[in-house]
């Protein structure tokens, strides 16, 4: 009868102990920055860093209402209308526009004595020989040694001699772009540019692309192209330094704001309203833009509900409670 007392008394004791540990467990709260996750501290107040407000951090270990944290990822961020009047979030809906991108050129009136030398050698020797083909075979190869394609060669042998130290012919002037590597194939023969620096009155603002180069310089990853220009005045003189805009457009494409864009270094991200209080983070892959738009080729549909601008109060409540930096991995 004493060996029983004892052996209930003990497993009370022990019911107790555990019971106390429990409640203790369930709560004990941990407030954190949402700039800084790395601080955790048990009580509210600031974070020592930036000074902002600590904010509740979620127990991992308790699962209200029997939600897993997959199920949580799935369903998106809570917000209030409070929180997010806080974060001040806005939203728009997903359309289908224009994107129009400038691409800023620089450039000079034509002036090179080594492609004048060239040409003048090249005319200076007949073709009526086999001797004389030979000879002007091994001049073309000295063109492309200096960079000019198939059709800036055509070009030059069909204008004065003297186009390259004169930078004319008649009333038309010859431009000499360079254009960065990564915007040459939106350039297109017969397009126009824009000069950008005609300040002066009946200063030529209008030149076309008639030639494009072959060989992109390693230093300035540039390639040279050149553009006529109609100038009665003879206001544009040899080695003068020109700007140009040349713009490209895009037609009704799907389009985002470029501030609505997360990167996150593997990929973008934007935030998409999945309910009335709801966000999901959602991968995106994006094409051409502007920098104003761009267009978006993959992981968002017309009318879609977004984020309007990038919010990184957002993006660290979002990693807090849906899993740290797997935000980007989520193509939802």
């Amino acid at each position: 009868m004493k060996m029983n007392r004892i052996v209930i008394t003990g497993l009370v004791f022990i019911f107790f102990v555990i019971s106390c540990v429990k409640e203790d467990h369930k709560h004990k709260e941990i407030y954190t920055c949402p700039m800084h996750p790395q601080i955790e501290m048990d009580h509210p107040g600031e974070c020592p860093i930036c000074g902002m407000q600590l904010v509740k951090k979620e127990n991992p270990m308790i699962e209200p209402n029997h939600t897993t944290h997959s199920e949580e990822v799935s369903q998106g961020l809570n917000l209030s209308a409070g929180q997010q009047t806080l974060m001040n979030l806005d939203t728009i809906s997903v359309t289908k526009g224009d994107i129009i991108k400038n691409i800023n050129l620089s450039g000079q009136v034509a002036f090179d004595p080594e492609i004048f030398s060239t040409v003048n050698e090249y005319k200076s020797i007949g073709s009526e020989n086999e001797w004389g083909k030979v000879i002007r075979e091994g001049i073309f190869l000295k063109f492309a040694k200096l960079g000019l394609s198939d059709i800036q060669i055509r070009y030059v042998l069909s204008k004065n001699s003297n186009l390259f130290l004169t930078g004319r012919f008649g009333n038309t002037a010859l431009l000499v772009f360079q254009v960065y590597e990564n915007d040459v194939d939106h350039l297109k023969m017969g397009k126009l540019v824009d000069i950008s620096n005609a300040t002066e009155a009946n200063f030529p603002t209008k030149a076309k692309i008639v030639a494009l180069g072959n060989l992109i310089n390693q230093e300035t990853r540039t390639l040279s192209v050149w553009c006529e220009v109609l100038d009665p005045n003879h206001q544009l003189k040899p080695q003068m330094y020109v700007q140009g805009i040349f713009g490209i457009q895009k037609m009704n494409v799907l389009r985002i704001p470029k501030e609505s864009i997360f990167p996150t270094g593997k990929s973008d991200l934007v935030y998409l309203k999945t309910g009335t209080n709801q966000f999901s983070p959602k991968k995106i892959k994006l094409g051409f833009a502007s920098s104003e738009w761009a267009e978006v080729t993959e992981g968002l549909v017309e009318n879609d509900e977004i984020v309007s601008k990038a919010n990184f109060l957002l993006d660290s409540e979002s990693k807090l409670k849906l899993g740290g930096d797997k935000n980007d991995q989520h193509s939802h």
